[in-house]
């Protein structure tokens, strides 16, 4: 599953950022019914730099594969707020 989801629909969020994204995992973290074992992060400035990188071709891309795997793959967006 990890293989598929890495060739299949994260190869469409990387080539939308310009990011590699990288997986990490993950021991003792259980944010839901089912633990979690691996996590996957991108950073980006802001919601609207988000949003732009989701509109582009190779962002709905992504978006459209991750929706074929929802079954197998949570998805969390997390605003920090002002770092400062």
């Amino acid at each position: 599953m990890i293989k598929t989801f890495e060739e299949n629909v994260l190869i469409h969020l990387e080539n939308a950022s310009g990011q590699k994204v990288n997986f990490g995992e993950i021991v003792g973290a259980k944010l839901m019914e089912e633990p979690y074992h691996k996590s996957c992060e991108l950073t980006v400035s802001s919601k609207e730099e988000m949003d732009k990188i989701l509109a582009t071709a190779e962002g709905k891309k992504f978006n459209r594969s991750v929706a074929s795997l929802s079954a197998h793959v949570s998805l969390f967006f997390i605003n920090y707020g002002d770092m400062n």
